[in-house]
């Protein structure tokens, strides 16, 4: 083979090589730098076939011309079921005309059937509300919250009363005629009367007053098991003889109370 054709033949297979060109672009420059937070350091495999990473969709914000409690955090949208059922609410309201005092000043007190007419501070809130412009609605919240404290009230003193026993409504009337004849006398004041009065709303408060009475040698509030050796002078010494659990059940012991009350009368049984 001459010099001419090995050069012929040289050139053809380095344009052979030219024309196969590899798939891979294999250099010191193009090898990717392992990620750091690979844990073996290895380069990074991307699959050919796996669709492009969405971008994470920011998390809708609450526009200001819509409320907080019609405003759906988790998937950034209006709730339409709670806005629909206050628009329904606030129609029903206005039809009412609830939100908005009356034009003739009578508020309606169908809302709260528990308060009577006559009720002592019914008439001086209305006149408020009268003069405030307060709305009926406005009203019928207000009177509910009174109505609902007032009979709270009234459980708390049955249950003080309960504490006092069976006899508790005797227990009371004789320490208020005992207290009354403290302002008859002169030594308390009206004021200090009713100061006594507006403190004694426990149980452990008539105790106390019971006990302060007995300190000074008066005759006891019921409660306490009353003598039977002295002769009684006074209705208080009979309520308190009769407030004794074994009247009415102990048939002695009530035949007893009963010669007493005839004999304090000058009679006899």
């Amino acid at each position: 083979m001459t010099e001419e054709s090995q050069t012929v033949e040289a050139e053809n297979q380095e344009a052979s090589q030219d024309d196969n060109q590899s798939l891979l672009n294999v250099n010191s420059e193009n090898i990717n730098t392992p990620d750091p937070e690979d844990a073996d350091g290895a380069p990074v495999m991307v699959d050919p076939d796996a669709p492009p990473a969405e971008p994470e969709a920011a998390s809708a914000e609450r526009p200001d011309y819509i409320e907080e409690q019609f405003w759906n955090g988790e998937d950034g949208q209006v709730d339409l079921e709670k806005l629909a059922k206050s628009y329904k609410e606030l129609r029903v309201k206005m039809s009412a005309g609830k939100h908005k005092a009356p034009e003739d000043g009578k508020y309606s007190l169908d809302e709260v059937p528990e308060i009577g007419e006559d009720d002592e501070m019914l008439g001086e809130f209305l006149d408020i509300a009268r003069d405030e412009g307060l709305s009926q609605e406005q009203v019928d919240k207000i009177l509910r919250v009174y109505v609902d404290t007032h009979a709270q009230a009234q459980t708390d003193m049955q249950e003080e009363r309960s504490k006092l026993g069976r006899n508790a409504d005797r227990i009371i009337e004789s320490m208020d005629g005992w207290l009354t004849r403290f302002g008859q006398s002169g030594v308390l004041s009206d004021n200090e009367l009713d100061a006594v009065a507006n403190a004694a709303t426990s149980a452990d408060f008539i105790n106390a007053m019971n006990k302060i009475r007995k300190s000074y040698s008066e005759p006891d509030i019921p409660n306490v098991e009353a003598s039977m050796d002295s002769q009684p002078t006074t209705m208080d010494e009979i309520r308190s003889l009769m407030a004794d659990p074994r009247y009415g059940s102990d048939m002695h012991y009530t035949n007893q109370v009963e010669q007493k009350v005839y004999a304090m009368h000058g009679e006899k049984m």
